[in-house]
């Protein structure tokens, strides 16, 4: 079956508050409220679908927002460029499929595009998260730092370098 990835709907917010409690506690729980508004305020909200159902998602914020966490200030305070993942989750059922690879390459172009050099996020050290460690570090992401974050999490904040966007002639 083929994979598509698109832009996150209005009518894809069930879909993704599923997928979003199927990926706890590696991802923050989300309301139907936080969804809606992400739709339409984050910088890239993309949708994996296959056979004409959602299998995963990719929440991500460029630099210039405010109040997003902990996480997005710490990288703020460092970098003028880039792209924060807030959230990626994929459904089991979909895992070790390349679901999540292909969602990090659609936005590797969309940060070329927007001139973005690197993508980071952050990933649970408490709790433990080892596979989404593993998948990050497959996706070329080194560790940058470590936090402690107001909410009693303790994360790896991770970095993926981009090359720069190849003009064409």
């Amino acid at each position: 079956m083929t994979l598509t990835i698109r832009p996150a709907a209005l009518a894809d917010l069930e879909a993704i508050l599923a997928l979003n409690r199927e990926g706890q506690p590696g991802v923050t729980p989300l309301s139907l409220d936080e969804v809606e508004r992400c739709v339409v305020r984050a910088t890239s909200f993309r949708v994996a679908e296959r056979g004409g159902a959602a299998c995963g998602y990719l929440l991500a914020f460029g630099a210039g927002f405010s109040a997003i966490g902990d996480e997005y200030a710490w990288f703020s305070a460092r970098h003028s460029d880039f792209l924060y993942v807030d959230q990626i989750a994929v459904a089991a059922s979909a895992r070790r499929c390349g679901v999540g690879a292909a969602l990090y390459a659609d936005l590797a172009r969309e940060a070329q595009l927007r001139g973005a050099r690197r993508i980071v996020c952050e990933v649970n050290l408490r709790p433990p998260n080892p596979e989404s460690l593993a998948f990050h570090a497959r996706q070329g992401f080194a560790e940058a730092g470590r936090l402690e974050v107001s909410d009693g999490r303790f994360v790896a904040l991770l970095e993926c370098e981009l090359p720069p966007a190849q003009s064409f002639r």
